[in-house]
């Protein structure tokens, strides 16, 4: 009788392993990502126009690099025999994942299109602390995916710090957040200013949710195989 195979056994295969690696630079391309939004986010609020573009242009690039990243993952698991079951885990991860990074691009984008000089102060500081979460909560997500191989035990243990950082920005959004924009909306009369802040406050908040979904993923992959 063969002996059963141990825990994440089929990570120790070169090919998955190779996978797993890069699965990891893709994410760390998606930190990237949403760490040049939170840099664009912050020089927004101090009215910084030039590190605003300079966190656009790292975002840019690296939701562009973490794009081509993820089209080798789907390339190398076209290849060969691998379990049908690993490659739909590894492909919903690797599809959430990319979706955080393209929130981030667009955050960070449409924010040249708005006058922060008409925000209040303490709207500013808000966003600031919703940013700086966002940029916790996709970090979090990456440590969560480090820890998979090496102690299955310890990505669980991660992915519910990740639920929970998820339920703070939740509550953030609710309680300080959301009613700041309406007395600004209702302030500032202006439906294109409005729009366009309400849909960066929104692909933050994807983020966060997109994160959550794939320390979920991870989870499960975690359990699975410990």
């Amino acid at each position: 009788m063969m002996a059963s195979k141990g825990p994440l056994t089929w990570m120790a295969e070169s090919r998955e392993r190779k996978i797993l690696e890069i699965c990891d630079e893709h994410i760390k391309r998606i930190v990237k990502t949403v760490a040049g939004m939170n840099k664009a986010v912050q020089a927004f609020c101090d009215l910084d126009v030039k590190k605003r573009d300079e966190g656009f242009q790292e975002a840019f690039k690296s939701e562009r690099d973490a794009d081509v990243i993820k089209r080798n993952i789907l390339e190398e698991l076209s290849k060969g025999i691998f379990h049908p079951i690993n490659r739909d885990e590894i492909i919903r991860l690797t599809m959430t994942a990319d979706e955080i990074a393209a929130n981030a691009k667009a955050a960070a984008r449409k924010l040249k299109y708005i006058d922060a000089r008409k925000l209040p102060e303490s709207l500013k500081k808000t966003m600031r602390t919703y940013s700086t979460a966002v940029l916790e909560i996709t970090i979090r997500t990456h440590e969560t995916f480090v820890s998979l191989e090496k102690d299955p035990k310890t990505a669980i243990a991660f992915s519910h710090e990740v639920e929970k950082l998820e339920e703070k920005i939740d509550d953030l959004r609710a309680e300080e957040l959301t009613p700041g924009l309406l007395k600004w909306y209702r302030k500032v009369k202006d439906i294109g200013q409005s729009m366009l802040l309400k849909e960066i406050t929104e692909n933050m908040e994807s983020i966060a949710d997109l994160c959550e979904d794939v320390s979920d993923i991870i989870r499960s992959i975690a359990i699975s195989y410990s």
